[in-house]
């Protein structure tokens, strides 16, 4: 069903943080410059010690602090749960904004009911490079230079779009929801700390029959990899990946996926101990324990799940591939 929202709706921003102020010092003034107002910004910050606050203040922005870092997905719930929006945006804080983003990305959630996510288009930080455009997803490589392994045996990469063209994800970085779905779907899922949080919610939302929408006029640039800077850092991203493809297998792929995910995810342990990578062994392992001790808490929400939408993980699945077409995706260069 089409429809035109009969008011103008409210958008509200929510941007995850740790110790991300200088990234915020450039992320939030090119938000304040959006032409679509007004806009509520809200920070969720996870126990900063640097001066993520006083930026965040001097902005005029709401500022939420958890009592520890709780990850990417919980993270942004915790502002959902408190945003006053009728559509939601989800951003990273190393990004800034091209002045018409917001608005690009309302258009399309105005004109069609049954979107759930509209995505934006990312250009890295100096903009040489188009990292983000729109997600398409196969169950074959047909050359790595240009394909990213989501769990083994399924593929995305980026193609170029002009138009707006339906996609399997939205990036969290940049991706505007409708807050009625949203809640509907329970959010982000809080077991996913980072990576994965994404792809899992577009998922649900798409066996329910949401769609997610890419919009190419709606343009930012991100700096990639710029809030990954230490080891300990690097070992919650660690951890956090291989949790997502573990849930996300677990309980929305078919049975195959599951088995060859799992599979692949243990031999890895090998690989950890050959390279002397003792931290990331005790994270795998860590990983590996507790989503065996989520399974079937897993399987049974994914029962209930495709048995009220009167689906089947395969034909999901079918129906995901079936959303790419057969345009040639960008060229290597033109991605991150």
């Amino acid at each position: 069903m089409c429809g035109v929202m009969a008011e103008k709706p409210k958008v509200s921003v929510i941007i995850a943080n740790w110790n991300g102020a200088k990234h915020l010092r450039l992320c939030l003034p090119s938000l304040a410059s959006q032409s679509y107002k007004p806009l509520e910004i809200i920070v969720v910050d996870g126990c900063s010690c640097d001066d993520s606050a006083e930026v965040a203040r001097s902005h005029g922005v709401r500022w939420l602090p958890l009592e520890k870092n709780l990850g990417l997905a919980p993270s942004l719930n915790r502002g959902a749960m408190i945003a006053k929006g009728d559509l939601l945006l989800f951003a990273n804080n190393d990004m800034r904004f091209d002045p018409r983003f917001v608005a690009a990305l309302v258009e399309p959630l105005e004109e069609d009911d049954e979107i759930f996510a509209t995505d934006g288009m990312q250009f890295s930080w100096d903009g040489t490079i188009r990292g983000h455009l729109a997600a398409r997803l196969r169950n074959f490589r047909r050359r790595p230079d240009y394909s990213t392994e989501l769990v083994p045996g399924l593929y995305f990469y980026q193609q170029e779009k002009t138009d707006r063209s339906p996609v399997f994800m939205a990036s969290a970085a940049c991706m505007m929801v409708r807050r009625t779905f949203f809640e509907e779907l329970g959010g982000f899922d809080d077991r996913l700390p980072l990576g994965y949080e994404d792809v899992e919610i577009c998922w649900r939302a798409w066996v329910h029959r949401r769609k997610t929408l890419y919009v190419p006029g709606a343009i930012c640039w991100h700096h990639v990899g710029g809030s990954v800077r230490s080891l300990e850092a690097e070992r919650f991203a660690f951890r956090g990946v291989l949790k997502g493809r573990l849930l996300f297998a677990t309980e929305l792929l078919p049975i195959p996926y599951i088995f060859l995910t799992w599979l692949v995810s243990t031999a890895g342990l090998a690989k950890d101990l050959s390279r002397l990578r003792w931290k990331f062994a005790r994270d795998r392992i860590g990983v590996l324990l507790y989503m065996a001790g989520l399974t079937l808490q897993l399987l049974r929400e994914r029962r209930v799940l495709f048995r009220n939408a009167n689906r089947s993980p395969e034909e999901q699945l079918e129906f995901l591939l079936r959303l790419t077409d057969e345009d040639v995706p960008a060229n290597r260069g033109d991605q991150a």
